[in-house]
């Protein structure tokens, strides 16, 4: 996932994206699939696929169906993502965090489409570590001697596990206090505490429904649009 403040930068983003997924799976993007929104049809895209020459498929109007794979998973990610919000108590504004997370988890669970294999197993072709996994929001305390100025500082603190770090192998823990991200490889982790509820402000609202059952209500800030690409790659089983 590559988050976005305006449906603007999806024409930057996805220069970026194309050589990062060519090189690294050694494959090439053919087809891109859109609907008819005006962040894919710019001049500027449009020039883009015909230099590389990529076959851009369009939605018909107003037929989102035609687009349902990636609508189905764009509604994954966003269930499960508030989801991780409203357990945690975060607020919101760590709406990216959570959808991270979210999307590290579905990588890396096995799904019927693929034989019961996980995304990231067919792709790598080795299983994913089942316990790296975390309660997101939970508290945890990272080990600080790297980052402490002197001898006599804590080697710990209390912090929120918001996700994992996609360029070390290590967990993202926020400290409440000064609001710094940590990213260590060593931390223990309180599964069953998360501070969050009681520590920050601005919780993730919930509002009954009705009498009997209660549902949750999320809106994002009115700024961040949220984009995801639909493309056409060979089958990870054909990859070398």
């Amino acid at each position: 996932m590559f988050p976005i403040s305006n449906k603007s930068d999806v024409y930057s983003t996805f220069v970026k994206f194309k050589p990062l997924v060519e090189k690294q799976f050694k494959s090439t993007i053919r087809q891109f699939q859109s609907d008819n929104g005006g962040e894919y049809c710019s001049t500027l895209f449009k020039q883009f696929f015909i230099n590389n020459g990529i076959f851009h498929r369009l939605s018909c109007p107003h037929t989102s169906q035609q687009n349902g794979l990636a609508e189905r998973k764009h509604r994954h990610i966003m269930e499960m993502g508030l989801t991780l919000l409203a357990q945690s108590g975060l607020s919101k504004k760590f709406w990216v965090d959570a959808f991270l997370t979210a999307i590290y988890i579905i990588n890396r669970l096995p799904t019927k489409v693929l034989d019961y294999l996980s995304p990231y197993e067919r792709l790598f072709n080795h299983p994913p570590d089942f316990t790296y996994f975390r309660a997101f929001g939970c508290q945890c305390f990272p080990c600080l001697r790297p980052y402490t100025s002197d001898k006599l500082s804590y080697r710990s603190t209390p912090c929120i596990f918001i996700g994992y770090s996609p360029h070390h192998k290590g967990f993202r823990c926020l400290d409440p206090s000064s609001k710094r991200v940590y990213i260590s490889r060593n931390v223990i982790f309180d599964e069953e505490k998360f501070p969050a509820q009681s520590i920050l402000t601005d919780p993730v609202s919930c509002i009954p429904s009705s009498g009997k059952t209660s549902g949750l209500s999320f809106t994002l800030p009115s700024h961040i649009s949220y984009s995801s690409f639909d493309l056409s790659l060979p089958s990870a089983s054909s990859l070398p």
